[in-house]
């Protein structure tokens, strides 16, 4: 099994070398040919640029032909089309016309052409590349008379790729020692625009470094190769037609200030070219072509085409990125990534192109395709060589699972089913012993004998607080720090709680937030690599001591409140039966009625405080000062009885929030009513509202006795009495500040008390504000 591992781990290492040297050498050959082509086509094509508005071409068009005749014109005419564009100021002119030849029927107009090129100053003219038998090649610049006047010479030879498409251009060529500028160049120069080619682009065929000028080899020697950016397909350019020119109908500022090129654009007339942007089916003409490098030169847009240490290193370094995918991801992770990889190299490309470089992506794309087929099968390979020993391995040693039966397909197909029948039964247990887990109500932990949690379920992540994956992994110590027992024992003396086997009986905790728990920790067998491990269980007490809180509530409202009452009218009734002289019968009724109304107050605050705490009620819009006035209102006879003065404090405003007006407007009565009972009589009671943050605070103050710290411990306790009622007041049955703590809890607020023995009490009902309602509350 190692043995296989091992070689197919081997043959990979292999085919990866081998990919990274074909991408290598791919690139340092600068690409695959017609297929990089294409993709430069496709990217010249997507980056089209705007024209410059300074660069404008005078067109000897089929219109001109037209108009003023066959070509070629007399250069008298070509004369009075110089001088008619000079006349606007334009910066530059650049004339592509073969001027090589004197005009042997007019000679005439050869003067008058050079006098028109002395006038205007700055004018371009064209030198050819030409094979001559005797002298191989050679410059052929246009008869000196026309060559004397210019501003200057330039070439206009452009590169042809082996596909017939001219993609770039060399902007130094010549021989014989000297160099001529490329026509465009010039212009630029003439124009005023040296700053732009002082230096020009392009890569030099010497180490990096300018070409000296060219030997006298009879060879045409080129130099700075530079790709062009072309703007966009025949046309793109500002042209104006040679006929409206020279018929006057051309705008009169159509040249000032602007670098113009003059040369033919009509079919047959001239160099004519295919271009990536073009196409082999619409040509462009060399002017335009011109025209397009000198927009590229002004604007620093000049592409390079990658060295081959770029190139290799481009395709070289795509391709290793694509190694760690296949070598780790799933196949269609890996397919997946492969197409994502193939994209992004495209795009790289893109983008350095946009930059200026062009870098070939066909070498890595090429590999790419290629490996990506050769890595799945050689993956294949060993997949199925491993299935079949691992199905080997799990029948040779005492099978627990059965032996899979035959299956149909091919060999892999088999295989996978096998495997499958076998791994079935233990998903199935895994899913199982999960599932139990999950579904346990209590916070249950499995833990390795060095302390880090293996497991835990849902319960146990939303106590501790921790996300699962977090969970996993974690101390179990640092998890149960906060946990303390409850009864003496092992853990009482020192053992880490962690460490404790508690049995199936468990250990009574209580954590730092007040929470008891019954803690379990029970041994179960090991895992294979990881010895023993233990499962701790914390069970909620909470549940349960609320239960028995309830119980103990309800047995002594039955047993000592209920029946207290119950048992005086009992007596009552047995006194009467026994001497019906004793009691006079109306005294006798009027116990038994107020014995009878107390069992029945009992009652009612007994059931108000039970469903205050579970049954959910309605909430609207609502004016707190309304509460305090309502509760004045209910209390005043009990006020007035006592010659208790109540006085309020309210908002101009009103002071808004959200609730139940009636058990709102109940828990403040209660309030104000035990106010009421403990003041002196004659004294003050206040009831104020108060802005606190986020909301409001009702408050109700009076100059009673005091609280103490015992009595305000017990304070909201159900059927806590503190005792000492004022003056003759009946005792209260202890579930009034009950109900009303927990209907200000559950408006989302809080109970405040402030007392001191002596001097008086003051609770505060602080409950959340809300803006005020766009009705007013009316």
């Amino acid at each position: 099994m190692m043995a296989a591992r091992l070689s197919g781990g081997l043959d990979r290492l292999l085919l990866a070398a081998a990919a990274l040297l074909l991408a290598a050498g791919l690139g340092w050959q600068n690409g695959l040919g017609r297929a990089d082509a294409v993709l430069y086509d496709a990217a010249v094509n997507a980056l089209r640029h705007r024209p410059s508005p300074d660069i404008v071409i005078v067109a000897i068009d089929d219109r001109s032909l037209a108009q003023l005749g066959r070509w070629p014109w007399n250069r008298e005419r070509d004369a009075d089309l110089i001088e008619r564009i000079a006349a606007q100021g334009p910066r530059a002119i650049g004339l592509d016309l073969l001027l090589s030849e004197p005009d042997a029927t007019d000679p005439q107009g050869d003067r008058a052409l050079a006098a028109a090129l002395r006038r205007s100053g700055a004018v371009v003219l064209p030198v050819f590349m030409a094979s001559l038998s005797s002298r191989g090649y050679d410059a052929v610049p246009p008869i000196p008379p026309l060559a004397e006047a210019a501003g200057a010479l330039g070439h206009v030879s452009v590169e042809m790729d082996p596909d017939g498409i001219v993609r770039s251009v060399f902007l130094r060529e010549g021989a014989r020692g000297r160099w001529y500028d490329h026509f465009a160049v010039a212009l630029l120069r003439a124009a005023g625009h040296g700053d732009a080619v002082r230096t020009l682009p392009g890569r030099h065929e010497h180490g990096g470094a300018p070409a000296a000028p060219p030997a006298d080899d009879g060879f045409w020697h080129r130099d700075n190769w530079a790709h062009i950016a072309f703007a966009g397909p025949p046309g793109t350019y500002r042209t104006v037609s040679a006929a409206d020119v020279l018929s006057g109908k051309a705008a009169a500022d159509a040249f000032r200030d602007k670098i113009v090129l003059v040369g033919p654009t009509a079919i047959g007339l001239g160099d004519v070219y295919p271009t990536p942007v073009s196409g082999q089916s619409i040509p462009m003409s060399g002017v335009e072509i011109s025209a397009s490098i000198a927009d590229d030169l002004l604007a620093g847009r000049m592409r390079m085409r990658a060295l081959p240490w770029q190139s290799a290193a481009f395709a070289l370094a795509m391709v290793a990125l694509l190694l760690p995918g296949l070598w780790l991801a799933s196949p269609r992770r890996a397919l997946a990534l492969t197409a994502a990889l193939m994209v992004a190299t495209a795009a790289v490309g893109f983008l350095a192109l946009h930059a200026g470089l062009w870098l070939p992506p066909g070498a890595p794309l090429a590999v790419m395709l290629l490996l990506y087929p050769l890595w799945v099968w050689r993956r294949l390979e060993a997949a199925v060589a491993y299935l079949g020993a691992e199905l080997d391995r799990l029948h040779r040693h005492d099978p627990v699972l059965p032996r899979a039966a035959p299956a149909a397909g091919d060999l892999v197909d088999r295989r996978i089913e096998a495997l499958r029948q076998a791994a079935d039964q233990l998903r199935a247990l895994h899913l199982f012993i999960a599932s139990t887990l999950e579904s346990l109500p209590d916070a249950t932990l499995v833990a390795g004998d060095d302390g880090a949690v293996l497991l835990g379920n849902r319960a146990a992540a939303r106590y501790f607080g921790l996300p699962p994956a977090e969970l996993r992994g974690a101390a179990l110590g640092r998890l149960l720090r906060g946990l303390r027992p409850l009864q003496a024992g092992a853990a009482a003396v020192g053992t880490p709680l962690e460490r404790l086997d508690t049995g199936a009986l468990g250990l009574e905790c209580r954590d730092d937030r007040g929470g008891e728990f019954l803690y379990k920790r029970i041994a179960s067998p090991g895992l294979p690599g990881r010895g023993r491990v233990w499962i701790v269980c914390l069970v909620d007490l909470h549940a349960l001591r609320q239960a028995e809180r309830k119980r103990d509530e309800a047995l002594r409202f039955l047993s000592h409140d209920m029946r207290a009452p119950q048992t005086s009218i009992q007596t009552l009734l047995d006194l009467y039966e026994a001497d019906s002289d004793s009691l006079p019968q109306h005294e006798l009724l009027a116990r038994i009625r107020a014995h009878a109304g107390r069992t029945l107050e009992l009652a009612e605050a007994f059931v108000q405080a039970a469903r205050v705490e579970s049954m959910p009620f309605g909430t609207e819009p609502l004016d707190y000062s309304d509460i305090v006035l309502d509760a004045v209102d209910a209390c005043w006879e009990q006020a007035e009885a006592r010659r208790i003065r109540l006085r309020t404090a309210l908002p101009p405003n009103g002071a808004w929030g959200e609730g139940n007006r009636t058990l709102l407007a109940r828990a403040l009565i209660n309030v104000v009513s035990n106010a009421i009972k403990y003041s002196p009589p004659g004294s003050p009671v206040d009831c104020d509202v108060r802005p606190v943050q986020g909301g409001w605070c009702l408050a109700v103050r009076d100059r009673g006795r005091g609280i103490d710290e015992a009595g305000r411990a017990r304070l909201f306790e159900p059927f806590a009495r503190l005792g000492g009622e004022g003056d003759g007041e009946p005792p209260g049955i202890g579930l009034g500040l009950t109900f009303t703590k927990t209907v200000v809890e559950r408006h989302g607020g809080r109970v405040e008390v402030d007392s001191r023995p002596g001097e008086g009490t003051e609770f505060r009902l602080c409950l959340p504000g809300s803006a005020q309602p766009e009705d007013g509350g009316a």
